[in-house]
């Protein structure tokens, strides 16, 4: 692993990136964490895409502080909405490309968004090349099925979708509007658990099943 700063165009981010032991081209996967920030619980989960032939960045998005973030992301209008204009997913769609065009990486990207990321996830599945999106409970996005309103998820090709049934953060009803607007272009999941499937709810029977389908999702739409 080695940890870089990546600059876009909102400001500097400090990225960890694990890179696949094979020296051809991989597929990339951003890997995104949710509010708790960093934990060792997405490292592992890094390597281990890694050690599975994947390049991963997992961005530190409370580079700058976690507060000065959140306010970005949960406060403003844009953010709290989840716009695809919000400057949160305008730093993530950058993020994006840079990953594309790293050297190690053969263009395939596949990503994974959390709770406060989770949003980004259908944002970001708006786009053609992003063949694997993941989301886990997405809470940001106050409005509709996630995304404001005026907005479409007319582009969205293909989106994996895993959720808690016991879950205030991300209510069933807006859970539901998404998994409805997307018809069969979602392979959506539901649980017994508690949300934090990568971190509080980790070690549960379910949260296992989640991350396999999670992996076999990125095998078949990243290497096939």
């Amino acid at each position: 692993m080695k940890i870089a700063t990546i600059s876009t165009s909102i400001r500097d981010i400090d990225v960890e990136i694990y890179s696949p032991k094979q020296p051809e081209q991989a597929p990339g996967i951003l890997l995104l964490h949710e509010l708790f920030g960093i934990l060792d619980f997405y490292r592992e989960d890094a390597q281990a895409l890694a050690d599975m032939g994947y390049l991963v960045y997992l961005p530190n998005l409370f580079t700058g502080g976690a507060v000065r973030y959140c306010v970005r992301a949960m406060v403003s209008k844009a953010g709290r909405t989840n716009s695809i204009n919000s400057d949160t997913n305008q730093e993530i769609n950058e993020l994006l490309d840079i990953l594309k065009n790293d050297p190690q990486c053969n263009g395939r990207l596949g990503m994974l968004g959390q709770c406060l990321t989770g949003g980004y996830v259908i944002q970001m599945a708006k786009r053609p090349d992003l063949l694997a999106p993941v989301v886990y409970h997405h809470s940001l996005g106050m409005e509709g099925s996630g995304i404001p309103n005026n907005e479409t998820l007319d582009g969205i090709r293909l989106l994996q979708g895993h959720w808690s049934n016991i879950d205030p953060i991300c209510p069933a009803s807006k859970r539901n509007r998404l998994i409805t607007a997307l018809g069969d272009r979602v392979e959506a999941y539901t649980y017994n658990m508690p949300h934090g499937f990568r971190s509080l709810s980790r070690g549960l029977a379910d949260a296992k099943i989640v991350w396999q389908r999670t992996l076999d999702f990125f095998e078949r739409e990243l290497k096939h």
